[in-house]
């Protein structure tokens, strides 16, 4: 998706889904300094990916950074536009620092996998492997490993739009199948209760944790949960 018309026609579809699978694709793993690249979005059988930040040579002219999160702002900081993500968290944290306060996640899928199976591996591959089956793009293959790794703003927009798509529609796929489960046990309810996703307080500032989408760190696993 690379020009204005396509991502209004994005914004319509995504206010009147009832969920939307959301992910955000960074240079960078820390939140508060990772760079904001793209982001993607699934729901109703279809997944986009919204570059954003891709600069190598000959790429596409993309979609003004500031101007796409003027037009994404209204849905992403709506309470009542339901959203599932891969740690929320991390993404609350990219958008605050451009000025976006993420509302309506509503679910999170690394809480739901620790909610359900504390001492399993949470990242996307595996939860997606062990739960619906699909071996997904690896996080290696589309940006390569040690000395030859390139940052995600290098990787060509077509088969990024390949990995961030899928990664925003097996979130998605995830969430129907594990939370399902968890709404069948009145124990894990209760944990997920206690668990859910809070709102950062601030768009402009950041001074402790402004979203608690991810299982205390003694209960983690070492494998990095958006992978």
């Amino acid at each position: 998706m690379l020009d204005e018309e396509g991502l209004r026609n994005l914004v319509k579809k995504i206010e009147a889904a009832p969920l939307v699978g959301f992910d955000t694709e960074c240079v960078g793993t820390e939140p508060m300094t990772a760079r904001l690249v793209g982001m993607s979005f699934a729901f109703g059988g279809e997944a986009f990916y919204l570059p954003l930040g891709h600069d190598y040579p000959g790429v596409q002219q993309q979609i003004d950074l500031r101007k796409a999160l003027e037009s994404l702002k209204p849905w992403l900081e709506r309470d009542d536009c339901r959203k599932v993500a891969q740690d929320a968290k991390f993404d609350s944290h990219v958008l605050a620092n451009r000025g976006v306060r993420l509302a309506g996640c509503v679910h999170d899928t690394v809480l739901e996998s620790y909610v359900l199976e504390v001492h399993e591996r949470r990242d996307l591959g595996s939860l997606a492997q062990r739960h619906c089956g699909w071996t997904k793009i690896g996080y290696d293959e589309v940006t390569g490993k040690g000395v030859a790794r390139i940052p995600f703003s290098g990787v060509d927009i077509a088969r990024a739009t390949q990995y961030a798509a899928e990664e925003a529609d097996c979130t998605l796929a995830l969430h129907e199948i594990l939370f399902p489960r968890i709404e069948q046990d009145e124990k894990l309810r209760f944990v997920m209760k206690k668990s859910s996703c809070r709102p950062c307080r601030s768009s402009s500032a950041w001074r402790g944790t402004a979203w608690r989408s991810t299982p205390p760190v003694e209960a983690q696993s070492h494998e990095p949960a958006r992978r």
